[in-house]
């Protein structure tokens, strides 16, 4: 099986001048990208990088991020996105923990770039700062490293295999200290093959990249649509701007991207504040990734995007893609995730013995895909946890209705136990969310005296709702069982609710919120 930077090189053979990825301001084709990417590959060698060592990348999105990954392929080095939303100190025990050799990175970062200068966990001289012109940051310059003409690309060989390494990428950390998820050239030759087969991705394709990628989601469709000599657009604004996102899928006529539901709702409602009627492709294929959406929100999607196509995945960092739910099955099988994707294993539901349980039951979640993650970073311990033989879990609880559909309950660890009764929030998130009044909701714990813990609402009200907690109460008490039910509610603003990146609500910090309230 090919290598990243042996894809580029095949298709810049075959077909040199296409296009294969492009930014607003900048455009590769694949013999530029294949250039580029050997010239970096020759100056990491110099800056001593060799096969194994972590290459830390530290920027928004950016079309730089194509040449980076070639070079690393290259060089059979390891490529180490991290995270821009981590904080300083994150990024410290990320760094502590990877070891990178190399640390490349924007500008924008120039504060990251000194605390680990002033720690000596970095030196200047294997620092590579991406879009400034200057080097009074006294470290190398990506622009530069580009315009070295003399290297003769011919004689930088391929020096990985597809068996090695090739990304460490650290999960989002909402239960814990985040752990390095490390997956190899075949796990994404694999995962791209069988995205294109799901998705039935052709070499007209172009898809707009719109989460970070540092995260797993858009690495993967990245690869999907590299691999199969398709395009691919890259969203490199700070933040999600619905008019901007509009503007680019018909610049670059797009007719993919995978959004979370926070992105949904946002061009929803610019859509409904502006009263206006975007269009996309014929058969444009919208992607519902990392979270769960509401059966509204999928509702609107379709209303107005007719000749749309609508998916919704279910996967990790560790498995990949695990379950696709496919247009014809969206409000067929509402409230499900989808059945397993092509080449892997059936889904195994357990129970805490590791033994089966039956059809409609809660247990937790293994899937075995051909494309599993090698292990996590320096921690067998949490490696051996996570393998169950060839299955790997990253702690959902789900269970399988009788046609085979996987129904996503919650995260084990997220689990409220109250008066002796499991809750599981993402059940009670489903309930509240179909009120018309609520835009967003988080259910998380309280610890209580006598219940053990109590269920707390973090609800997000649509523009110009008023809604008191004692008629939400009353309105949840009709649709929950008691013990279900709100005991507490906190009205917050959109922007007051803690997600990661890909969207993802940050549970462990609302039950921070809530332990330093009076209440």
């Amino acid at each position: 099986m090919l290598t990243f930077n042996e894809i580029i090189d095949t298709f810049s053979r075959i077909n040199p001048l296409k296009t294969v990825v492009r930014e607003e301001s900048r455009e590769l084709s694949y013999k530029e990208l294949e250039i580029n990417g050997t010239l970096l590959a020759s100056y990491l060698l110099k800056l001593g990088i060799s096969k194994g060592d972590r290459v830390g990348l530290l920027a928004y999105n950016c079309i730089e991020y194509a040449e980076i990954f070639y070079a690393t392929a290259k060089i059979g080095a390891i490529i180490t996105p991290i995270n821009f939303r981590l904080t300083a100190k994150e990024i410290i025990d990320v760094w502590n923990d990877a070891k990178p050799k190399c640390f490349i990175f924007q500008k924008s970062f120039i504060n990251i770039y000194s605390i680990l200068l002033n720690k000596k966990i970095i030196n200047k001289k294997q620092s590579i700062l991406i879009d400034h012109n200057s080097n009074k940051f006294e470290c190398s310059v990506y622009s530069n490293i580009l315009k070295n003409k003399n290297i003769n690309i011919k004689l930088i060989n391929n020096l990985s295999i597809s068996d090695d390494d090739w990304s460490l990428m650290y999960t989002s950390g909402t239960t814990g200290k985040p752990k390095g998820v490390v997956r190899n050239h075949v796990g994404y030759y694999l995962l791209a093959s069988i995205t294109a087969v799901e998705l039935s991705i052709s070499k007209e394709d172009n898809a707009l990249i719109v989460m970070p990628l540092c995260h797993a989601n858009s690495f993967n469709f990245f690869c999907a649509y590299v691999f199969a000599g398709a395009s691919v657009s890259i969203y490199s604004k700070k933040s999600f701007e619905p008019k901007h996102f509009f503007y680019l899928i018909s610049l670059n006529k797009c007719n993919f991207t995978s959004l979370v539901p926070t992105h949904y709702i946002m061009l929803l409602d610019y859509i409904k504040k502006n009263k206006s009627k975007p269009k996309t492709n014929r058969n444009f294929k919208f992607m519902i990734s990392s979270a769960p959406a509401r059966r509204d929100t999928k509702k609107n999607i379709l209303e107005y995007f007719k000749s749309a196509k609508l998916y919704e995945l279910y996967g990790s960092s560790e498995s990949g893609w695990v379950t696709m739910l496919h247009p014809s099955e969206q409000f067929e099988k509402p409230g499900t995730v989808g059945r397993e994707c092509i080449g892997s294993k059936p889904i195994l539901i357990l129970d805490e013995n590791k033994r089966e349980v039956k059809d409609g039951c809660v247990g937790e979640l293994y899937a075995s895909t051909p494309y599993n993650f090698s292990h996590y970073w320096k921690n067998n311990r949490k490696t051996n946890e996570a393998f169950f033989k060839d299955y790997v879990t990253v702690g959902d609880l789900a269970c399988r209705t009788k046609d085979g559909y996987i129904k996503l309950v919650d995260r084990k660890k997220n689990m409220i136990i109250s008066g002796g009764e499991n809750i599981y929030p993402a059940e009670v998130e489903n309930i509240l969310g179909s009120n018309e009044n609520i835009k967003d909701v988080a259910i998380i714990g309280k610890e209580d005296n006598k219940w053990g813990e109590i269920v707390c609402a973090f609800v997000v009200l649509e523009d110009g709702i008023n809604l008191s907690e004692e008629d939400l109460i009353k309105w949840a008490k009709d649709r929950l069982a008691g013990y279900k039910c709100p005991k507490k509610v906190f009205f917050i603003k959109d922007n007051e609710m803690p997600r990661n990146a890909t969207g993802k609500i940050l549970h462990k910090e609302l039950r921070k919120m809530v332990r330093n309230t009076n209440d």
